[in-house]
């Protein structure tokens, strides 16, 4: 176990096999490596797995490229940020860092916007306490890269006596699909009934199911798609998504990609047009935030924008353009209108 100098909170604990986990509070950053006692700076080269556990809630300048070695990050769901340079993102996905973290969370956005391979990560399930042989077994929901899953057994125990064989390890491996159409409960009868209480309390279970149960819907609806709704289906993601206060769209005219955010309130309208890359429109609708869809939107380049108020009590920033914007917004809206029509 490894204690931080510059930040009482950070502790790390060392796994022989190659895991380095990381425990602490809120942001981290490159400081936070310098350990007590530990004077060889290049003390992380022994690990190839980091494990960020809950209560950090991101990664900062320089924190990461310290660790960029590693084969395999994992990330817990409160981490919201990652500080990675462009060139440490280009030898990971050279390298194939793995990342893992749960479904639908800031990990696997960090993979999927970076091109990095991504993998649920393994779900602590129960301690079971066997005081008749005076053992206590650590049970995972493992997940492997081949697409395989299994419920993994580490087992304690004093010594070899009768009805105790000195610890040890095994694996029960589950069908590829064995959470379809499975609930928590399901899953609690899978196993033994003194843990039961504890698996039907594990929110990260339920979680994984209830998301990988959707996911699975979704792919099986679209499999019983005749050929020519899918491909009906394909055209419409291809040239229109929409979000809360986005759309974006492709404009097969001239072969570019656009994209608006427009916010209505009882003061008015505001409305802003960007035009976006390919790539921009193809990771847009992937978030579960809207938020984070609009933030992308963003890094396009603007070509349009307007306010147009009801009132003008809205302080010296806003600018109110009256009928000049109540104009503009008028041929916005007919442009629109006709482009609309013109697709169907």
């Amino acid at each position: 176990m490894y204690f931080s100098k510059h930040n009482e909170k950070i502790t790390y604990i060392n796994h022989y096999s190659g895991l380095l986990e990381v425990e602490g509070e809120g942001l981290l950053c490159r400081e936070d490596t310098g350990l007590r006692h530990e004077s060889d700076k290049s003390w992380a080269k022994e690990y190839d797995t980091l494990s960020v556990t809950e209560g950090i809630t991101g990664l900062g300048d320089g924190y990461i490229e310290f660790f960029s070695h590693i084969d395999c990050l994992i990330l817990s769901r409160t981490v919201e940020t990652v500080a990675a340079s462009p060139e440490l993102l280009k030898s990971w996905r050279k390298r194939k860092v793995l990342i893992c973290g749960e479904y639908e969370t800031f990990a696997e956005r960090f993979a999927d916007e970076n091109g990095l391979r991504f993998l649920h990560s393994d779900i602590h399930l129960a301690d079971d306490d066997i005081e008749i042989a005076h053992e206590h077994d650590i049970i995972t929901l493992r997940f492997h890269e081949n697409g395989s899953s299994d419920i993994h057994y580490n087992c304690f125990t004093p010594g070899s006596s009768a009805g105790s064989y000195g610890g040890g390890e095994y694996a029960n491996p589950l069908p590829r699909d064995f959470y379809v159409g499975c609930t928590v409960e399901d899953f609690a009868n899978k196993l033994n009934e003194r843990v039961r209480g504890q698996i039907l309390s594990n929110e990260t279970l339920k979680r994984f199911l209830e998301i990988s149960n959707e996911r699975h819907r979704i792919k099986m609806t679209r499999k019983r798609m005749t050929k020519e709704r899918r491909a009906e289906v394909d055209k419409v993601m291809k040239t229109k998504k929409n979000g809360s206060n986005w759309t974006a769209y492709y404009d097969e005219d001239n072969g570019r990609y656009f994209a608006e955010i427009m916010y209505t309130s009882r003061e008015g309208r505001e409305q802003y047009d960007y035009e976006i890359t390919a790539d921009i429109y193809s990771r847009l609708g992937t978030f579960a935030d809207d938020i984070e869809n609009e933030r992308l939107i963003k890094t396009g380049e603007m070509t349009y924008s307007f306010e147009n108020t009801m009132y003008g009590t809205l302080g010296p920033e806003r600018t109110v353009w009256d009928e000049e914007a109540n104009e503009a917004m008028k041929a916005a809206e007919a442009k629109q209108n006709k482009d609309g029509k013109k697709k169907k």
